[in-house]
């Protein structure tokens, strides 16, 4: 496999497995309908997949840094497109939660495995690589939210199971194809190399430190967006396949963003460009969680793509720089751990307290630990502002 070939199927492959992560929160109110779900329980289907996934995650990640990455992606698209189409047919919700189970486990695979590789093949610009890689990844999720209000209408939530699973039956054929092909080899002039400044403890704890900061981070943008289509449709009166259509503007921002800030990951300090997109996220879910009029929510849903998705290449280009000692299948299965891990609690959370205070008050107490992540990143900033590894 090329270079070239290589950048293709990570594309391509980035927007078909991240479709299995936003499935569910678009066909959730329609689940919530069908098995008559309070939001506590809705909360749990979405923590029930997500955390399947963090386990997996973190171990995908490890044999990644041992075994072939083809067989480990190929497998994992069979795996999880297996899931999802069993589960359409399944009666009952007891039925279809542990097949959804067997897919987290396939799309688990995805994302620690891809990572390491384009960290390890593209040295030279890896913020713009990291960019383009996240720009595929959203375009299949916007195409998803725009197309889906009208195939949920149509179909309903088990036939967009259906169309959801049935592509990453061939991805995980061609990426199969590829374990009896030579090893790929790193292209372009790598930068050159920096010694980091601190040394392994300092090391230890820098990634430590980073990693909180995203923990709180995703602990407020994950609970937002997996709630989101609810959210539109119980608070705003939308219909589920106009709110699929509104939480569209989420991810048309972060789409552009990320290509941008991709590049500007790559001319400014990583960490100074992921500080600034991390630092509207707060604010934006504060706001669109005002009774503004609908326009004015989606501007706040558009900004608030574009701030959370943003920092998405700066932070992995920070993540591979502090974590270079553990190895790259390792750090980022344990990022993609950390991050499906809370995305498990925090949906729990929010449904929970919804039941409790309401989507609304829900929705602005969840702009908090955005907050919170902001300043432990900014206090981050502080420490490490001496040292070269970013």
């Amino acid at each position: 496999m090329t270079p070239t070939r290589f950048r293709l199927f990570a594309s391509l492959g980035h927007g078909i497995n991240d479709l299995y992560f936003f499935v569910l929160p678009l066909v959730l109110p329609l689940l919530l309908r069908e098995f008559a779900l309070s939001y506590r329980l809705a909360g749990l289907v979405l923590a029930s997949f997500l955390g399947v996934v963090s386990v997996c995650s973190y171990l995908f990640g490890r044999v990644s840094d041992r075994f072939s990455p083809w067989l480990l992606l190929g497998g994992g698209f069979l795996l999880a497109s297996a899931g999802f189409l069993v589960g359409s047919l399944a009666p009952v919700l007891a039925a279809v939660l542990p097949l959804l189970a067997v897919g987290a486990v396939g799309a688990a695979t995805y994302h620690p495995v891809v990572y390491a590789l384009i960290d390890r093949l593209t040295p030279h610009r890896p913020g713009r690589a990291l960019g383009s890689f996240e720009f595929w990844g959203g375009a299949a999720i916007l195409a998803m939210y725009l197309g889906g209000g009208a195939l949920l209408k149509a179909l309903g939530w088990r036939g967009v199971l259906v169309l959801v699973g049935a592509p990453g039956l061939a991805m995980g054929a061609l990426f199969l194809a590829q374990a009896a092909g030579p090893p790929l080899e790193p292209e372009g002039r790598p930068q050159a190399a920096v010694p980091a400044a601190s040394g392994p403890a300092n090391a230890t704890s820098d990634l430590g430190f980073f990693l909180l900061s995203c923990l709180l981070r995703f602990l407020s943008v994950t609970a937002v967006i997996n709630f989101l289509p609810t959210y539109l449709t119980m608070e705003r009166h939308l219909s589920p396949s106009l709110a699929a259509y509104a939480a569209a503007f989420l991810f048309a921002g972060g789409n552009l963003s990320s290509l941008l800030m991709g590049r500007a990951a790559d001319r400014y300090p990583p960490l100074a460009v992921l500080l600034v997109s991390a630092g509207g996220i707060a604010p934006l879910i504060f706001l669109f969680s005002l009774p503004l009029p609908l326009w004015a929510a989606l501007g706040a849903l558009f900004l608030l793509g574009g701030f959370q998705s943003g920092g998405g290449p700066a932070q992995n280009v920070i993540l591979a720089r502090l974590g270079s000692r553990l190895g790259r299948g390792t750090v980022f299965g344990l990022l993609m751990a950390i991050i499906s891990l809370i995305g498990a609690l925090s949906p729990a959370l929010f449904g929970l307290l919804a039941d409790r205070l309401g989507l609304a008050a829900t929705m602005k107490l969840f702009a908090l630990p955005a907050l919170a992540g902001w300043l432990t990143l900014a206090a981050f900033t502080r420490v490490t502002r001496r040292r070269v590894v970013v």
